[in-house]
Protein backbone atom coordinates (compact mmCIF):
# COMPACT_ATOMS: atom_id res chain seq x y z
CA UNK A 1 0.00 0.00 0.00
CA UNK A 2 1.18 3.28 -0.68
CA UNK A 3 1.30 5.52 2.11
CA UNK A 4 -1.22 9.06 1.63
CA UNK A 5 0.29 12.11 0.24
CA UNK A 6 2.02 14.42 2.43
CA UNK A 7 1.87 13.21 5.84
CA UNK A 8 3.94 16.03 7.72
CA UNK A 9 6.52 14.47 10.13
CA UNK A 10 9.61 15.85 12.11
CA UNK A 11 12.82 15.45 9.91
CA UNK A 12 15.05 15.32 13.23
CA UNK A 13 12.49 13.92 16.08
CA UNK A 14 15.32 13.27 18.24
CA UNK A 15 14.90 15.76 21.42
CA UNK A 16 18.73 16.90 21.70
CA UNK A 17 19.06 17.90 18.06
CA UNK A 18 15.48 19.07 17.06
CA UNK A 19 16.59 22.23 19.36
CA UNK A 20 18.18 23.51 16.49
CA UNK A 21 15.24 23.89 14.10
CA UNK A 22 11.14 22.99 13.98
CA UNK A 23 11.00 21.33 10.48
CA UNK A 24 9.16 19.34 9.05
CA UNK A 25 9.00 16.46 5.75
CA UNK A 26 6.90 16.10 2.79
CA UNK A 27 5.53 11.73 2.84
CA UNK A 28 4.74 10.73 -1.11
CA UNK A 29 5.39 8.44 -3.64
CA UNK A 30 8.13 9.79 -5.84
CA UNK A 31 8.42 6.36 -7.88
CA UNK A 32 6.61 8.28 -10.70
CA UNK A 33 6.51 11.06 -12.38
CA UNK A 34 3.96 13.81 -11.22
CA UNK A 35 1.88 17.07 -12.68
CA UNK A 36 2.60 20.38 -10.99
CA UNK A 37 2.04 24.16 -11.83
CA UNK A 38 3.56 26.83 -11.33
CA UNK A 39 2.48 30.47 -11.38
CA UNK A 40 5.27 32.64 -12.69
CA UNK A 41 5.82 36.11 -12.68
CA UNK A 42 9.26 36.71 -13.15
CA UNK A 43 12.22 34.05 -14.58
CA UNK A 44 12.87 30.21 -14.04
CA UNK A 45 14.79 27.62 -14.70
CA UNK A 46 13.89 23.76 -14.83
CA UNK A 47 16.93 20.95 -14.90
CA UNK A 48 16.02 17.48 -15.42
CA UNK A 49 17.76 14.38 -13.95
CA UNK A 50 19.18 14.03 -17.04
CA UNK A 51 20.78 17.07 -16.81
CA UNK A 52 19.27 18.86 -19.76
CA UNK A 53 17.36 22.67 -19.03
CA UNK A 54 14.49 24.49 -19.98
CA UNK A 55 14.54 27.85 -19.36
CA UNK A 56 10.40 29.99 -18.73
CA UNK A 57 9.56 33.86 -18.52
CA UNK A 58 6.08 34.89 -17.55
CA UNK A 59 4.43 37.14 -16.26
CA UNK A 60 1.76 35.44 -14.04
CA UNK A 61 -0.68 33.68 -16.56
CA UNK A 62 -1.07 31.32 -17.88
CA UNK A 63 0.37 29.30 -15.13
CA UNK A 64 2.77 26.63 -16.78
CA UNK A 65 1.94 22.95 -16.51
CA UNK A 66 5.03 20.62 -15.62
CA UNK A 67 5.44 16.82 -15.28
CA UNK A 68 8.43 16.70 -12.61
CA UNK A 69 10.46 13.59 -11.53
CA UNK A 70 12.77 12.60 -9.30
CA UNK A 71 16.00 14.25 -9.64
CA UNK A 72 13.67 17.56 -11.14
CA UNK A 73 14.64 20.62 -9.67
CA UNK A 74 12.65 23.84 -10.36
CA UNK A 75 14.36 27.56 -9.34
CA UNK A 76 12.99 30.74 -9.66
CA UNK A 77 15.85 32.53 -11.08
CA UNK A 78 14.05 36.03 -10.91
CA UNK A 79 10.51 37.39 -9.42
CA UNK A 80 9.03 34.50 -7.59
CA UNK A 81 6.80 31.75 -8.24
CA UNK A 82 3.66 29.74 -6.45
CA UNK A 83 4.61 25.87 -7.68
CA UNK A 84 1.59 23.30 -7.00
CA UNK A 85 2.50 19.80 -6.18
CA UNK A 86 0.02 17.50 -5.47
CA UNK A 87 -1.72 19.23 -2.40
CA UNK A 88 1.36 21.28 -1.46
CA UNK A 89 1.90 24.53 -2.24
CA UNK A 90 5.43 26.19 -2.36
CA UNK A 91 6.34 29.74 -2.71
CA UNK A 92 9.44 30.50 -4.53
CA UNK A 93 11.09 33.63 -5.20
CA UNK A 94 14.96 34.60 -6.02
CA UNK A 95 17.22 35.20 -2.92
CA UNK A 96 14.95 33.40 -0.73
CA UNK A 97 13.58 29.77 -1.18
CA UNK A 98 14.38 29.73 -4.49
CA UNK A 99 14.19 25.73 -5.67
CA UNK A 100 12.75 23.08 -5.44
CA UNK A 101 13.71 19.58 -5.89
CA UNK A 102 11.84 15.98 -6.20
CA UNK A 103 13.77 13.69 -4.15
CA UNK A 104 15.26 9.84 -5.10
CA UNK A 105 12.73 7.77 -4.32
CA UNK A 106 13.67 6.39 -0.64
CA UNK A 107 15.21 2.78 -1.26
CA UNK A 108 17.94 4.93 -2.59
CA UNK A 109 18.38 6.29 0.84
CA UNK A 110 17.50 3.05 2.96
CA UNK A 111 20.16 1.02 0.79
CA UNK A 112 22.81 4.11 1.76
CA UNK A 113 21.76 4.14 5.49
CA UNK A 114 22.19 -0.04 5.54
CA UNK A 115 25.87 0.30 3.16
CA UNK A 116 27.00 2.68 6.16
CA UNK A 117 26.74 0.49 8.94
CA UNK A 118 30.38 -1.05 7.76
CA UNK A 119 32.18 1.86 7.74
CA UNK A 120 34.56 0.69 5.23
CA UNK A 121 31.83 0.36 2.42
CA UNK A 122 30.67 4.02 4.05
CA UNK A 123 33.92 5.20 3.22
CA UNK A 124 33.61 3.85 -0.46
CA UNK A 125 30.51 5.39 -0.27
CA UNK A 126 32.18 8.74 0.56
CA UNK A 127 34.62 8.31 -1.92
CA UNK A 128 31.94 8.79 -5.14
CA UNK A 129 29.33 10.56 -3.07
CA UNK A 130 29.99 13.58 -5.01
CA UNK A 131 32.69 12.64 -7.72
CA UNK A 132 31.85 14.30 -11.50
CA UNK A 133 33.49 13.62 -14.44
CA UNK A 134 36.80 15.35 -14.63
CA UNK A 135 35.93 16.19 -17.95
CA UNK A 136 32.96 18.31 -16.71
CA UNK A 137 34.55 20.47 -14.31
CA UNK A 138 36.35 23.13 -16.90
CA UNK A 139 32.93 23.28 -18.97
CA UNK A 140 30.96 26.50 -18.73
CA UNK A 141 28.11 25.45 -15.99
CA UNK A 142 30.81 23.25 -14.12
CA UNK A 143 31.17 25.82 -11.18
CA UNK A 144 28.91 24.28 -8.56
CA UNK A 145 26.08 26.73 -7.12
CA UNK A 146 25.56 26.39 -3.23
CA UNK A 147 22.39 24.97 -2.66
CA UNK A 148 21.16 24.08 1.37
CA UNK A 149 18.21 22.41 1.94
CA UNK A 150 15.51 24.56 2.81
CA UNK A 151 15.20 22.44 6.44
CA UNK A 152 18.55 22.91 6.77
CA UNK A 153 18.62 22.43 11.13
CA UNK A 154 22.25 23.21 12.10
CA UNK A 155 23.58 26.82 13.48
CA UNK A 156 26.44 26.84 10.77
CA UNK A 157 27.55 25.70 7.58
CA UNK A 158 31.01 24.64 7.20
CA UNK A 159 32.43 25.48 3.66
CA UNK A 160 36.03 24.71 2.46
CA UNK A 161 37.73 26.78 -0.54
CA UNK A 162 41.30 25.87 -1.57
CA UNK A 163 43.24 29.39 -1.06
CA UNK A 164 40.06 31.27 0.18
CA UNK A 165 40.93 33.54 3.25
CA UNK A 166 38.09 36.00 3.30
CA UNK A 167 34.49 35.11 2.21
CA UNK A 168 31.65 37.94 1.59
CA UNK A 169 27.78 37.14 1.83
CA UNK A 170 26.61 39.56 -0.61
CA UNK A 171 22.54 41.07 -0.38
CA UNK A 172 20.65 42.02 -3.53
CA UNK A 173 22.98 44.42 -5.79
CA UNK A 174 26.23 43.13 -4.24
CA UNK A 175 25.43 44.62 -1.05
CA UNK A 176 27.83 43.46 1.32
CA UNK A 177 26.03 41.78 4.51
CA UNK A 178 28.77 39.96 6.23
CA UNK A 179 32.86 38.83 6.05
CA UNK A 180 34.40 36.54 7.54
CA UNK A 181 38.16 35.60 7.54
CA UNK A 182 39.64 32.41 7.59
CA UNK A 183 42.25 30.07 6.27
CA UNK A 184 40.55 27.68 3.87
CA UNK A 185 37.44 26.89 6.19
CA UNK A 186 34.76 29.15 6.96
CA UNK A 187 31.87 28.64 9.73
CA UNK A 188 29.20 30.46 8.40
CA UNK A 189 26.17 31.28 10.92
CA UNK A 190 23.53 29.90 8.66
CA UNK A 191 21.00 32.81 9.83
CA UNK A 192 23.22 35.25 8.16
CA UNK A 193 23.21 32.47 5.02
CA UNK A 194 19.26 32.88 4.92
CA UNK A 195 19.64 36.68 3.67
CA UNK A 196 22.11 36.25 1.63
CA UNK A 197 22.03 35.63 -2.09
CA UNK A 198 25.54 35.59 -2.79
CA UNK A 199 28.43 34.00 -1.49
CA UNK A 200 31.23 35.03 -2.81
CA UNK A 201 35.58 33.95 -1.63
CA UNK A 202 38.98 35.66 -2.29
CA UNK A 203 42.38 34.78 -1.86
CA UNK A 204 45.03 36.16 0.18
CA UNK A 205 45.45 38.67 -3.16
CA UNK A 206 42.13 39.76 -3.53
CA UNK A 207 41.07 37.51 -6.14
CA UNK A 208 37.89 35.56 -6.15
CA UNK A 209 38.70 32.48 -6.30
CA UNK A 210 34.78 30.93 -5.89
CA UNK A 211 31.49 33.06 -6.30
CA UNK A 212 28.01 31.77 -6.44
CA UNK A 213 24.38 32.54 -5.68
CA UNK A 214 23.07 30.89 -2.98
CA UNK A 215 20.13 28.87 -3.49
CA UNK A 216 17.56 27.35 -0.54
CA UNK A 217 16.02 24.20 -1.80
CA UNK A 218 12.89 22.58 -0.67
CA UNK A 219 12.82 19.01 -1.09
CA UNK A 220 10.01 16.54 -1.69
CA UNK A 221 10.92 13.66 -0.08
CA UNK A 222 9.28 10.72 1.81
CA UNK A 223 13.24 10.33 4.00
CA UNK A 224 12.44 11.13 7.45
CA UNK A 225 16.45 11.78 9.28
CA UNK A 226 16.90 10.97 12.61
CA UNK A 227 20.07 12.29 13.01
CA UNK A 228 22.87 14.40 11.22
CA UNK A 229 24.29 11.86 9.77
CA UNK A 230 21.17 10.55 8.33
CA UNK A 231 20.80 13.96 6.97
CA UNK A 232 23.95 13.82 5.36
CA UNK A 233 23.46 10.94 3.67
CA UNK A 234 19.92 11.86 2.31
CA UNK A 235 22.15 14.86 0.82
CA UNK A 236 24.31 11.89 -0.61
CA UNK A 237 21.66 10.48 -2.90
CA UNK A 238 21.21 13.68 -5.26
CA UNK A 239 24.92 12.89 -6.68
CA UNK A 240 25.34 16.69 -7.15
CA UNK A 241 28.19 18.46 -5.65
CA UNK A 242 26.20 21.81 -4.40
CA UNK A 243 25.41 20.24 -2.00
CA UNK A 244 28.31 18.68 -0.98
CA UNK A 245 28.93 21.34 2.11
CA UNK A 246 25.68 20.66 3.57
CA UNK A 247 26.46 17.40 4.00
CA UNK A 248 29.83 17.84 5.26
CA UNK A 249 28.33 20.07 7.83
CA UNK A 250 26.22 17.12 9.04
CA UNK A 251 28.64 14.94 9.06
CA UNK A 252 30.72 17.46 11.11
CA UNK A 253 27.51 17.45 13.61
CA UNK A 254 27.54 13.72 14.04
CA UNK A 255 31.07 13.82 15.15
CA UNK A 256 32.15 11.40 11.87
CA UNK A 257 35.32 12.77 11.13
CA UNK A 258 37.00 10.01 8.75
CA UNK A 259 33.80 10.56 6.16
CA UNK A 260 33.54 14.50 6.67
CA UNK A 261 37.63 14.19 5.22
CA UNK A 262 36.33 12.51 2.41
CA UNK A 263 33.52 14.84 1.36
CA UNK A 264 35.71 17.34 2.15
CA UNK A 265 38.39 16.49 -0.22
CA UNK A 266 35.53 16.82 -3.32
CA UNK A 267 34.44 19.94 -1.67
CA UNK A 268 38.56 21.72 -2.13
CA UNK A 269 38.52 20.39 -5.59
CA UNK A 270 35.32 21.51 -6.97
CA UNK A 271 34.52 24.95 -5.51
CA UNK A 272 36.44 27.14 -7.34
CA UNK A 273 35.47 29.36 -10.09
CA UNK A 274 32.57 32.13 -10.75
CA UNK A 275 29.27 31.95 -12.14
CA UNK A 276 27.74 35.24 -13.08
Amino acid sequence: MFPPPYLPCSLFPAPSFLGLISACCIVLGLGLAQRATLELNGRATLQRADQSVQNYNRAGTPALNLTLAAGDRLCVTQGSGKLTFGVKNFALEAGKAACFEVAKPKSFWDSLVASCQDIGVCKQQAQAAFVREAKSRDLEGGVPYLFLPADYALTSLTLTVAAGRTLRLLGEGNKELARLEGSEKFAVPTEQLRGAARVEVRNASDVVVYSSPLRWVNFASDVTANNPKEAALALWTTGDVSYAPAAYSYLLAAGDAELAALIETQVRREFRGTIR
